[in-house]
This record gives structure tokens, C-alpha cells and sequence, in this order.
């Protein structure tokens, strides 16, 4: 009698462990799911933005280009068009050298796939385009520099007076600082930070 209700106990129990079990693999699955989701959304919305620069660049292109055609028509002096000529030139080439990265990136980000790819792979990818962020963050506060010196030179804002230069400089550079953190810290890296929670997320439930 007392074995007959050992088995009982025994096989109550055991039901019990096991459906716990297909809970808690069913949690797991869920969770991972969810984050493998976010992160996916997270990496789209930055494919969608390399996107939408490389577009912005090919229309900045064509109204160089127009611009540098209605050049002889707008009035300036021939001083001023040979200044103006070398500075859309520079814009230009900026322009294409910046496409080209976008398309590099954007090719990288669309190419991870999150469902296909391991936690580890997908990981050092994003890492890996997060290294690629920090250094087209130099890459383009040293061009605003330059793009800054140039058209300084090009507008000839040197010829003005002290006070309307301080005032120029000082707005050039909260213009610019203003541009960098709200495209790359509110913008990019906002984006990036989801990615590597979430893969931090999941590598946490892989390894349990």
C-alpha cells in the first residue's frame, strides 16, 4: 500500500517537473524571440537611414550640379565664382566619398540576419559597425572643420569685422556640434544601443 502511494507521489511529481519544464522552454523561446524582434526592428531602422542618405546624396549631387551650370548667371564676380567653383567641387566630393560609405555600411547591416545568424555572429557584426560609427564621427568633425575653413574663405567672411566673425564662428560651431549629437547620439547610437541590449539579453538566456 505505502508503495502504491510512493508511485503516485512519484509519477505526480514527475508530471508536474515536466510541465514546468515545457514552461519555462516555452518563456525561453518567447524571450528570445522577442529580443531577436527588437533587434531586427532596431537594425532596419538603420538600413532605412543609410537608405535615405544615399537618396538625399544623389539630390544634393544634381542641385550641385545645376547650381555649378547657373553659376556665370547668378551675378557673381569672376573672383568669387573661382572660389565658389573649388568649394562645390570639395562638396561634391565629400558627397560621393560619404555615398559610398553609406552604401558600405548599409550593405553590412542589411546583409546581418538576425534569424539566420548565431547570437555571436550577429554580435560582432554590430560590433563591429558600432567601431565603424566612433570613426566616421572623426572622419566628419575633421570634415566640418574643413568645410567650415573653406567656406569661410569662398563667402569671404575673413573680410568682415571682428565682431560679426566672433559672431559667425561662435554659431558655425554650436551649428555644428548641435548636428553631430542629434544624428549620431540621438539618432544612430539610439539605435545601437537597443542592438547591443538586446544581444547582451540574449546572450545572457543562450549561456544559461
Amino acid at each position: 500500500m505505502e508503495l502504491d502511494e510512493l508511485k503516485k507521489s512519484w509519477n505526480a511529481l514527475n508530471e508536474q517537473l515536466q510541465k514546468e519544464s515545457i514552461a519555462d522552454e516555452k518563456q525561453i523561446t518567447e524571450l528570445i524571440a522577442g529580443y531577436k524582434a527588437n533587434t531586427h526592428k532596431s537594425l532596419r531602422r538603420l538600413v532605412a537611414i543609410q537608405r535615405f542618405s544615399i537618396g538625399v546624396g544623389t539630390i544634393c549631387l544634381a542641385a550641385l550640379l545645376l547650381i555649378w551650370l547657373l553659376l556665370p548667371t547668378f551675378g557673381f564676380n569672376e573672383l568669387l565664382q573661382a572660389k565658389i567653383v573649388p568649394f562645390l567641387g570639395f562638396i561634391a566630393i565629400s558627397i560621393l566619398v560619404g555615398m559610398w560609405w553609406d552604401w558600405k555600411t548599409y550593405r553590412w547591416n542589411k546583409n546581418t540576419h538576425i534569424e539566420e545568424m548565431g547570437v555571436a555572429e550577429v554580435s560582432r557584426r554590430t560590433t563591429t559597425f558600432r567601431q565603424w560609427t566612433k570613426y566616421e564621427i572623426i572622419v566628419v568633425s575633421i570634415w566640418i572643420v574643413l568645410f567650415n575653413i573653406l567656406n569661410y574663405w569662398a563667402m569671404e567672411y575673413h573680410l568682415m569685422s571682428i565682431g560679426v566673425q566672433a559672431m559667425l564662428i561662435t554659431l558655425f560651431v554650436v551649428f555644428d556640434a548641435l548636428i553631430i549629437y542629434i544624428l549620431y547620439k540621438r539618432v544612430i547610437y539610439k539605435h545601437l544601443d537597443h542592438i547591443k541590449k538586446n544581444i547582451e539579453e540574449l546572450k545572457d538566456i543562450c549561456t544559461e
